[in-house]
Formats: structure tokens, sequence, C-alpha cells
């Protein structure tokens, strides 16, 4: 069962009384994944609500030629898939674990009996699920109408402020997957947001050290 004290620190229980959060604590079922291992593929039914608990996942969307588009990572303390909860569709997305990581489920039938008992939770998911549609609205304007410098600046300052923190863990091929350019591009473009001490990049991870910079490369296009 999961520790109590860890459902706390969740934004999306963190109101929640200790009576309920043991009753929340017994309906998780916390599930381990392994780095590249499939959660659940795009188009299965949804079966529920998804939490991190530990480590990141991918949710990503495939093309008619198989390409992969990268819609977003989901960093720890998040949760995603709550869209099922509200039309019992299908999952419309393929999640991937980035990293091992530890994940909690909580099943359609528990999340209803859960958010009838505490209706107020309802209005945290219809928060999120406005954002992420603003969220979606805006990268489309941006990937329809924008260079591929401003895609990629404006991918990176989302991301960081999606996560609450500006270190992330992406590769070049997940960014590119994101902004719908070439990896090559985007090797050449981190490269001069590097040189302007925009950001630092490593291996798979990159940090935004210049937030205010970054966006003034944005406005300078």
């Amino acid at each position: 069962m999961i520790d109590q004290a860890l459902l706390k620190k969740l934004p999306l229980f963190s109101d929640l009384p200790t009576a309920d959060l043991t009753c929340l604590a017994a309906l998780l079922k916390v599930h381990i994944y392994q780095k590249h291992e499939v959660l659940f593929s795009e188009g299965e039914a949804g079966l529920g609500v998804w939490l991190v608990l530990r480590g990141a996942v991918k949710l990503v969307k495939t093309d008619r030629q198989g390409g992969e588009q990268l819609l977003k990572v989901v960093a720890p303390e998040q949760f995603f898939a709550e869209v099922v909860l509200f039309d019992g569709g299908s999952y419309p997305a393929t999640a991937i674990a980035q990293s091992d990581c530890t994940l909690a489920v909580l099943y359609n039938a528990d999340a209803r009996a859960l958010l009838g008992a505490h209706p107020e939770l309802a209005w945290h998911f219809l928060h999120t699920m406005s954002e992420r549609l603003r969220t979606a609205q805006e990268r489309i304007r941006i990937l329809s109408g924008s260079d591929a410098t401003i895609r990629l600046a404006s991918i990176l300052l989302h991301i960081a402020k999606e996560q609450g923190e500006d270190h992330m863990a992406l590769s070049k091929q997940d960014l590119a997957n994101m902004a719908g350019i070439a990896r090559e591009t985007v090797s050449r473009i981190l490269a001069v947001f590097r040189d302007e001490g925009c950001i630092i990049a490593g291996r798979n991870k990159i940090a935004i050290v210049n937030k205010r910079r970054l966006a003034a490369l944005i406005d300078d296009q």
C-alpha cells in the first residue's frame, strides 16, 4: 500500500483528510516499469487515471507513416490519462516509461466513487484538462506558423513551466519529435541557445539557465 505521506505530496490529493487518504491508498494499484516499457497503447480501452510516483513517462502519438510525435513528458507527482475517467473511451496516446519508474493507477470505477465523495477533486481534474487544452491549442499555433528556432525555444520554456523546474531529461530526438523538425536542426539550434548562454545541454539532458534570454530569442525572430 502507498504511504499516506507520499499521497499528501501529490497536488491532486493534498487537501484530503487523513481518513480519506487511507481509503485512497487502498484503492491505488502500484506498478513498476522499466525504461522503454509500454504502459498502454493508443486506442486501448481506458481503464483509469495514472499517477507518476517516481521516474517519468512519455506520451506519444503515431502518425500514418509510423512516425512518433512526443506530446509531453509526465514528471513525478503529476497525473495523466484523466480524460478516460470522463468519456469512458480509449487512451488517446501511447504511454512509455522514459526511465525506470513507479506508477499508481486509480481505476475508473474507484475514481468515480472517490469523486462522488469529494466533488472538489473533479475540479482538479477539469482544471488540468482545460490547461492542457489551452496548451494544445497554443502548440498547434506555434507549430503551424513558427520557424524552427521559435518552436524549439517555446517547447523548452513550456516544459520547464509545466514541470516546475529548469532541468529536463529530454533527448534531441524527443525535441525533434515534439517540434516537428529534424534532429540535425535541433542540434544546430541547441548549439545557438548554448552559445547565447540560454541553456546547458548534456547527453539526454537540458537545463535552462536564462529564461529571459531564451524568450528574447523568440522575440528576435
